[in-house]
């Protein structure tokens, strides 16, 4: 397992699109929204402005690495590699827990640069102990999409899925409240972004930062990560990591 976990990470890991549209790209975004929306901040309320964008794009990147790193089984499917796999000795059982577990560890490096980019270029303050709790409750939060990467890389064809990756990643971010705030938003369509996974995971990561931690976002990424979880499993009954078509 070990050495089929290590070959999958170097694989994703040498893919530059990928580096670079759940790295670079969110921490990008970091520096350019902090500047724009802080400069026109009330004196004093920077840090606030700051904080909020760091959140939302640490959020942002994770989601785009859980959605990238899972939803290649259908590339693997298509190319036949899945299919190889089949007839050496890994369990099908171990090659889908190394695509969940690849998933899981892909979302960190986002994590850790954007915090990064917050800390030493955008001058966000907080402390050691805080800074660990918000990597760490979004890292753990990331699971939900990971779920969701799974299910959808399991259940479209490699043309499909990076079409869904784009859309999905863009529906989360968009209407989720990550790229602009959900307080900006008309009435019916702020509704809307708090129905979305996006939306709450976003919030787990500012009630970490502000010390205010409560159980709702936590109750519901853990009811969308049981629905995520479930489709994946359905859809692996339906049409098995070996299967080509169907």
């Amino acid at each position: 397992m070990t050495d089929l976990l290590l070959f999958q990470l170097r694989r994703v890991g040498r893919n530059k699109q990928y580096l670079f549209f759940t790295v670079l790209l969110p921490a990008l975004f970091t520096v350019f929204f902090t500047q724009v929306i802080g400069a026109q901040a009330a004196q004093g309320d920077y840090q606030d402005v700051a904080g909020s964008v760091l959140v939302s794009m640490m959020s942002y990147g994770a989601i785009g690495a859980a959605l990238g790193a899972t939803i290649r089984m259908a590339f693997d499917r298509s190319s036949g590699w899945l299919r190889q796999l089949r007839v050496t000795p890994v369990p099908t059982g171990t090659v889908f827990a190394v695509d969940v577990l690849v998933g899981a560890l892909l979302v960190l490096p986002s994590l850790v640069v954007v915090a990064a980019v917050g800390r030493f270029v955008n001058g966000v303050e907080l402390g050691l102990g805080t800074w660990l709790a918000l990597v760490g409750s979004l890292w753990a939060g990331s699971v939900v999409f990971v779920a969701l990467g799974v299910a959808v890389g399991l259940a479209l064809d490699a043309q499909a899925a990076g079409a869904a990756i784009g859309i999905l990643g863009t529906v989360l971010a968009a209407l989720g409240g990550l790229w602009f705030p959900v307080d900006l938003f008309p009435a019916g369509l702020a509704s809307v972004a708090r129905t979305l996974p996006s939306y709450w995971f976003a919030e787990l990561g500012r009630d970490v930062a502000a010390g205010t931690v409560t159980g709702a976002p936590v109750l519901v990424l853990a009811g969308y990560g049981v629905v995520f979880a479930a489709a994946a499993m359905a859809v692996a009954r339906r049409r098995p990591l070996h299967a080509v078509a169907g």
